[in-house]
């Protein structure tokens, strides 16, 4: 199996997950995001016009803040609330348009903002690099070779990552839907003997495979990293 720029990452996170392998993908896209972000590039013009426009999530503008490069953060913050208030100033000084004999300033400032800040920098920096890995995954599944062997011996796929499988992957549903089956049904099976745990009658008995079904339950249904 030979290894090339494009298949690298998603055959590194095949081989080695921690957890599903997409959301192995996702994290480190994030976490080289959000390096990049704090480094050099917060100084670079191309980036901040993006980043003033654009803005962070909640959830990015935390882990940017985590990074410890405060200053880097307030820079980029600052120049982005000056970027809301120009686009404000513009559109009460932009000729109103009258509606019932008014002008609608507010549902028009809620338009813009909407279609300006509809998404964050990083989460458009790593979508567009995970849709990329998502046709690289599929890319390497009809290659029908090693890789599909590694591909279809995965078992830690969480739900909102096989329902992304499906959607895309029509093609590879009958293949799908079985591990889909196999994966539910050992974590229910895992659940119900972890519950059965809590009986007094079962105090001295072996957990089997369910000591960690609980989180196992968690990350499956709801990501690893999602």
């Amino acid at each position: 199996m030979r290894d090339h720029i494009h298949t690298i990452p998603v055959l590194d996170a095949l081989r080695d997950p921690q957890g599903c392998a997409f959301c192995t993908m996702k994290k480190k896209l994030e976490t080289d995001a959000v390096r990049f972000i704090m480094g050099p590039a917060y100084m670079e013009e191309d980036v901040r016009m993006e980043t003033n426009k654009a803005g962070f999530c909640k959830y990015h503008m935390n882990s940017l803040y985590n990074e410890q490069n405060r200053l880097g953060l307030a820079l980029m913050l600052h120049t982005h609330l000056q970027q809301i208030s120009n686009d404000t100033e513009k559109i009460k000084s932009s000729p109103p348009v009258k509606l019932f004999g008014k002008s609608p300033l507010f549902p028009r400032l809620q338009e813009h903002m909407a279609k300006t800040h509809a998404s964050c920098y990083i989460c458009r920096r790593v979508d567009d690099t995970f849709d990329r890995y998502v046709d690289t995954f599929f890319y390497l599944w009809r290659k029908n070779g090693e890789e599909a062997k590694l591909i279809e011996s995965q078992t830690n796929y969480c739900m909102p990552h096989f329902l992304m499988l499906f959607n895309k992957g029509e093609k590879f549903r009958d293949v799908l839907l079985p591990l889909w089956q196999k994966i539910i049904q050992e974590l229910e099976s895992d659940l119900d003997w972890f519950t059965q745990k809590f009986d007094h009658r079962n105090a001295d008995a072996p957990w089997k495979n369910s000591k960690d079904a609980l989180p196992r339950a968690i990350d499956f249904l709801g990501g690893y990293k999602c």
